[in-house]
């Protein structure tokens, strides 16, 4: 069973280079692939840069890796 969090959700981007690509003057402070960043990434559903949070209520969740994006 895929557990229902941002981290496991089609939408969610945490691709250090994909992260660095959207906010390209990122690397005046550091970079995505530091653990400062740790697990945080793009929801792009809610165009938004945001730690993985519990997403049981959220109505756009879509499993990665399953052929329907379902549970």
């Amino acid at each position: 069973m895929i557990q229902r969090t941002c981290q496991h959700c089609v939408h969610f981007v945490d691709d250090p280079a994909a992260i660095e690509a959207e906010f390209p003057n990122l690397t005046i402070f550091g970079s995505a692939y530091s653990s400062a960043r740790g697990d945080a990434g793009i929801c792009q559903k809610l165009d938004r840069f945001i730690d993985p949070l519990p997403a049981q209520d959220c109505p756009s969740f879509m499993a990665r890796g399953e052929p329907d994006g379902q549970e």
